[in-house]
């Protein structure tokens, strides 16, 4: 019996070509069925021997193979395995009218198979005769008949090794790429879980944050009410509804409404805003309008785009005192160009080119959101905002947005 395990082994030992190649279940099932499928399909005269399991997609192959008159078909079961006590191989030996074939194959570790493979050889009754010697089986008369003598055709079984080892590196890619999207799709899944939860924590502290300015709302009503400066009033009414608006833009942050809007008189509202509180520091907003009425409209989300502008204006404010602060329109080829400059604080050099970035601040107390948040939503509306120069003389941070040709 021993004799029998070490002679199936052999044809291993012996593969001249590829003894040290292993190769993946995929291609172990698919070479499997090629063997198999034109037998099948044209119902060829033939003999075939076989053994192995978890191999589905020759069900069924095996089905027509079954009923076919012209096929003797001989399945070597587990049972008959352990009773002759042979180490545990699959293989197909296939004599046909037009053509004949041994493929042994043996798993030698998880998912790992070496095989042997021989197409229109001798080599191949050498197979058939070890499997009749083990199983004291003899299919001579109806194996040897379909042209038994071959040639040994080297030329060809090196062509189709050299072949399958194009196939296990391209298998090897597949499964590479497929592992990849299977961790891409578990990182998604999770930044998806972290992000909802993110937002739903966010949805609650704009819930609250709302409460808080409905009272403010009742205040400004009755300061209304009681006092006659407008100029004090309309600014913190339109500041109170700018927050309202952007509290509720927590129900879809990623959401932007683009409408024809004059860019001029947005600058405008948010100067006005802004005014009153320059004077805490005795700054001073400055408009340079270099920009024709009807060349300043652009498409843009008015909520978002004031969120911008009130956040440049504020950080310049931030960062100067007793200075003039200006802001300039101008026309930059088909786009509105918007300069903000003041001549406070230098930004450092190794800071201008990650100011942009979410979470990082030069500030004490600052959050790293701001600009982060001013560059996306500029962005969106497909505009640039980027630093121009930072020195100890100026600053300038520069919009550039499409406009509406008339």
């Amino acid at each position: 019996m021993n004799n029998a395990i070490k002679n199936f082994n052999i044809f291993f030992e012996e593969n001249d070509l590829m003894p040290d190649e292993t190769y993946s279940h995929v291609l172990v099932k698919s070479l499997a069925r090629s063997i198999l499928e034109p037998i099948a399909s044209e119902n060829s005269n033939s003999v075939i021997l076989y053994h192995f399991k978890d191999i589905p997609e020759t069900n069924s192959l095996i089905k027509r193979l079954e009923y076919s008159q012209n096929i003797i078909l001989k399945e070597y079961t587990d049972f008959e395995f352990s009773k002759y006590d042979v180490e545990e191989t699959g293989f197909i030996v296939l004599s046909s009218s037009r053509y004949n074939c041994a493929f042994i194959f043996k798993e030698v570790s998880e998912g790992e198979y070496k095989i042997y493979l021989k197409l229109n050889s001798k080599l191949v009754n050498k197979v058939y005769e070890t499997i009749k010697s083990t199983f004291h089986d003899n299919f001579d008369e109806e194996y040897y008949k379909y042209r038994p003598e071959r040639r040994e055709n080297l030329l060809m079984n090196r062509a189709v090794e050299n072949l399958l080892r194009d196939f296990k590196e391209i298998i090897k890619e597949n499964e590479c790429n497929l592992k990849l999207q299977e961790n891409y799709k578990s990182v998604n899944v999770a930044n998806t879980t972290f992000r909802n939860e993110i937002y739903q924590n966010v949805r609650q502290i704009a819930h609250e944050i709302k409460n808080q300015i409905s009272i403010l709302d009742i205040y400004i009503r009755i300061f209304e009410k009681k006092s006659k400066d407008t100029e004090i009033v309309e600014p913190l009414k339109k500041s109170l509804s700018l927050i309202k608006s952007q509290i509720e833009q927590f129900k879809n942050i990623d959401v932007i409404n683009l409408q024809e809007q004059n860019i001029k008189e947005l600058v405008k509202e948010s100067i006005k805003t802004y005014s009153e509180l320059l004077k805490e520091k005795n700054n001073k907003l400055i408009l340079i309008d270099e920009m024709p009425e009807s060349e300043a409209k652009s498409f843009a989300d008015r909520e978002k785009f004031l969120i911008v502008l009130n956040n440049i204006i504020k950080n310049a404010h931030d960062s100067t005192s007793n200075d003039e602060i200006t802001i300039k329109l101008s026309k930059c080829d088909s786009k509105i160009k918007i300069s903000f400059i003041n001549h406070g604080e230098e930004i450092k050099k190794e800071s201008q080119s990650k100011i942009f970035e979410q979470g990082y601040t030069t500030k004490k107390d600052g959050w790293g959101v701001g600009l982060s948040v001013c560059k996306k939503y500029i962005g969106s509306q497909f505009g640039t905002f980027e630093l121009e120069k930072s020195d100890r003389d100026e600053t300038i941070f520069t919009i550039l947005i499409p406009l509406i040709e008339a």
